[in-house]
């Protein structure tokens, strides 16, 4: 019986802490134990259904894609046409929940997440919000649809058409604050 309690109070715990990911360590920091122990802590949370188990290594006290996709990856966050989405710019959901990182390129089908490599010069312009008890990191309009443009995921009349949609003066300036391979070709789409 103690066991059981013990389980879902660190689950208790990691759901107050506002983050629903955890790797084996963090959760280790988040039960004050040894990494062996979380290990063991892990395993019984995911048999018990109180935890689900994302890769090797992390489990989500969530079920929710975009809390999911934000924190399993860091540092990254939700852009392209999930965020266009989750601004209310396009209609169509995506098949996939799109992210871009710093680090390479990776995409988990299992869990529906992409993750698309842009430059470190290009991480700007996301925003944290508030999504249940947990956050999310997103893109703002703007910004989304650069990468979108920059990523090669949208063609110059779907870029222009989405461009009468958010603030011009934020591409421009955002344009400009990029320094980088590609930012000819971005300003070419968004004149």
């Amino acid at each position: 019986m103690i066991k059981q309690l013990n389980l879902y109070k660190i689950r208790e715990k990691a759901q107050y802490s506002g983050r629903e990911v955890y790797s084996i360590q963090q959760l280790a920091n988040l039960a004050e134990r040894p990494k062996t122990i979380a290990k063991v802590y892990a395993s019984r949370l995911v048999k018990k259904g109180l935890a689900k188990r994302l890769l090797r290594g992390k489990i989500a006290f969530t079920d929710d894609d975009y809390i999911i996709a934000t924190q399993l990856i860091e540092p990254s966050y939700i852009s392209l046409s999930s965020a266009l989405l989750f601004h209310g710019l396009i209609q169509q959901v995506p098949v996939e929940v799109e992210c871009v990182s710093t680090r390479n390129s990776f995409r988990f089908p299992k869990l529906g997440i992409t993750y698309h490599k842009i430059p470190p010069s290009l991480f700007f312009g996301y925003e944290k919000h508030r999504k249940g008890n947990s956050y999310i990191f997103v893109a703002e309009s703007e910004k989304a649809l650069i990468d979108a443009v920059y990523l090669g995921k949208l063609n110059k009349t779907s870029a222009q058409v989405l461009l009468k949609k958010v603030d011009k003066r934020k591409v421009i300036q955002y344009l400009k604050r990029f320094k980088g391979r590609g930012k000819k070709k971005l300003e070419r789409y968004f004149k």
